[in-house]
C-alpha cells in the first residue's frame, strides 16, 4: 500500500504542477461528509502505525463502541502547526489522497475531474485548467486504476467499499489478528 501511495503522490504532484490546482487552506469540506466510503486495505498503513504505537486496540474499541458517521481521523478544529483537519494525514486512505486531484471516467469513457464544490466555487480558473488538461489528453491519477491496483494487492480487503469508520475498524481488526499470533511469548 505504501508503494502505491508513493506512486499516487508523484502523480498528484505532477497533476497539481500541470494545472495549478490545490486544496483551499483551512477547508476540510470533503472530510465533513458522513457517507465517505473506503476499503479496509487502504487503511492498513494507518492500522499498522497504530499497532506500532500501541494505539490499535484503543482505536478498535473506540470504533466498535461509537456510532458516529464521520471519519475518526477528522478534527473539525485547526491548531497551530496543523497540516489540516486530519489527525492521521500521513496515513490517510487512498480516497483521501485521490479526491480533488484525480479523474473518473464518464459514460463515454472520457476522464472527468473528481473535485469538490469549494474548489469549483473558489478556484474556477484552476478547475477549468484541470478540466482542459484532461480534455486535451493530459495525465491525472485515475480513481478506477488505483482501485484496480488495490484488488491486485488483496482482493478480500479491497472488494467492498465500506463507510470510512468501518473500513478503518476492519483494517485494525486485520492488523490485530495478524499480530495476535506473532507476539513474542513472555518467559516465566
Amino acid at each position: 500500500m505504501e508503494r502505491e501511495f508513493r506512486q499516487l503522490e508523484k502523480e498528484v504532484a505532477a497533476f497539481q504542477q500541470a494545472t495549478g490546482l490545490s486544496c483551499l487552506t483551512g477547508c476540510g469540506h470533503c472530510c465533513r461528509f458522513p457517507d465517505i466510503s473506503a476499503t479496509p486495505l487502504e487503511f492498513l498503513p494507518l492500522a499498522y502505525h497504530l499497532y506500532k504505537t500501541g494505539q490499535a486496540e484503543v482505536w478498535y474499541d473506540r470504533l466498535t463502541a461509537e456510532t458516529g458517521s464521520l471519519c475518526p481521523l477528522f478534527s473539525p478544529f485547526l491548531s497551530a502547526g496543523d497540516r489540516g483537519f486530519c489527525k492521521g494525514y500521513e496515513h490517510r486512505g487512498m480516497i483521501c489522497r485521490l479526491f480533488g486531484f484525480s479523474a473518473m471516467t464518464d459514460k463515454a469513457g472520457r476522464p472527468r475531474l473528481a473535485s469538490c464544490k469549494p474548489l469549483k466555487d473558489e478556484r474556477p480558473l484552476e478547475v477549468a485548467r484541470a478540466t482542459a488538461h484532461l480534455e486535451s489528453g493530459g495525465q491525472a491519477p485515475m480513481m478506477r486504476d488505483y482501485y484496480f491496483r488495490l484488488m491486485a494487492i488483496d482482493p478480500r480487503l479491497a472488494e467492498r467499499l465500506l463507510p470510512i469508520r468501518e473500513a478503518i475498524r476492519q483494517a485494525l481488526s486485520t492488523v490485530l489478528a495478524y499480530y495476535a499470533f506473532r507476539r513474542p511469548r513472555k518467559s516465566g
